[in-house]
């Protein structure tokens, strides 16, 4: 950004201001079941070697492109075959989140749509054709307090027939299978007046779950609460991806000698959550099973950057759980990582050293969007 926020002001804007974003994809398989009529239709065809062979096809409804958010497009859809929409009321429910308790609320969404499966043959005239309807039903735990608005949209729909799409010969298959997959989003917003500094944001995984409980809400006569242990959730400053290896030397700190390979991928949708870590040595493994937030950290270093992070994992044969402290970094000269691995009584019990990689690549890119 430079010095050009020095010659902002203060303003005063109306938003609609996100409280939760999910999107996630939802499947459902249905068994389409051919007509006495139809089945006869199929046969004729296939007995006419000029028509075979016939294929089975499906035809989706076009939905609208993720953006704009209000779905307004000049292309054409057909809004009217699919559908979502919320089952009954909210019920505000208690959700264990990172080692504490968080307030949220669950709410059941219905997907419908229809779908077209034709059955056309060579020169693409069409056989027979029947719609079939398609719903998946699903418990979504969302930032959702009173005051707020739920905006939900299916933003893709595929289907797919497991079981083949061509018929060679007679006799025609009574019924098939058709597996249908729903690429869902959903947002819960309300309008604010706000006075901001701001960045990108992206959805979070469907990855809440609550037992259902009872209770009555109260509205208040304030904005709506905003839920900051759910979303948004704190992003990355880099992230980083690869596998390197290189050898181990006690003049660098190592306490074993041999060779050593980390693989690793931090902040993969921009954010921690997701990420992995994994280092073997020798008869050593180990493997991270969660990571630190505030501990996370990219500097620059020797033209080029570093990357922090620690956590907590366990060792692959003995299941025993250890702290670590991943450092790597990433110059034109290639890539240097150490790690450390912490007992629970704080005493460093094994390390790596400064590990000069000899052996693949690990790549660290700046997350941040404006400079």
């Amino acid at each position: 950004m430079g010095n050009n926020h020095k010659h902002l002001q203060d303003e005063c804007i109306r938003v609609q201001k996100v409280y939760d974003w999910v999107t996630d994809t939802l499947n459902v398989r249905k068994t389409v079941s051919f007509t006495p009529e139809q089945i006869k239709a199929i046969e004729e065809a296939l007995d006419d070697p000029s028509r075979r062979p016939l294929r089975l096809v499906t035809k989706v409804p076009k939905t609208p492109p993720a953006f704009p958010l209000t779905g307004e497009t000049n292309e054409a859809a057909c809004p009217e075959l699919y559908l979502c929409e919320q089952v009954g009321d909210k019920r505000d429910v208690t959700v264990a989140l990172n080692g504490g308790f968080a307030e949220a609320q669950l709410v059941e969404l219905l997907f419908t749509t229809d779908i077209k499966v034709q059955v056309v043959d060579r020169n693409g005239v069409i056989v027979v054709e029947q719609l079939v309807n398609a719903s998946v039903f699903e418990s979504f735990v969302l930032c959702y307090p009173d005051g707020t608005d739920l905006y939900c949209r299916i933003t893709k729909i595929f289907a797919r027939i497991p079981t083949g799409t061509v018929l060679l010969n007679s006799p025609s298959p009574t019924s098939f299978v058709v597996d249908i997959t729903f690429c869902v989003d959903i947002q819960v917003e309300a309008e604010v007046k706000l006075e901001v500094l701001a960045k990108f944001c992206s959805p979070r995984e469907n990855d809440l779950n609550a037992e259902e409980s009872e209770g009555e809400m109260c509205p208040e006569v304030v904005f709506p609460q905003q839920c900051p242990d759910i979303y948004p959730r704190p992003g990355c400053l880099c992230r980083s991806r690869g596998t390197a290896s290189g050898l181990t030397c006690e003049e660098d700190g190592a306490t074993e000698a041999g060779r050593v390979t980390i693989s690793v991928e931090i902040c993969p949708n921009y954010n921690l959550s997701g990420s992995r870590f994994q280092l073997s040595l020798n008869d050593t493994g180990y493997t991270a099973t969660e990571f630190t937030q505030d501990t996370l950290s990219c500097d620059e270093y020797a033209g080029g950057l570093r990357l922090t992070v620690s956590g907590r994992g366990t060792l692959d044969a003995s299941g025993e759980q250890y702290k670590f402290n991943l450092a790597i970094v990433e110059t034109a000269d290639g890539n240097q990582f150490e790690v450390e691995l912490i007992d629970r009584a704080g005493t460093k019990v094994f390390s790596t050293g400064v590990v000069r990689a000899d052996s693949g690549e690990i790549a660290i890119e700046n997350c941040l969007q404006h400079q």
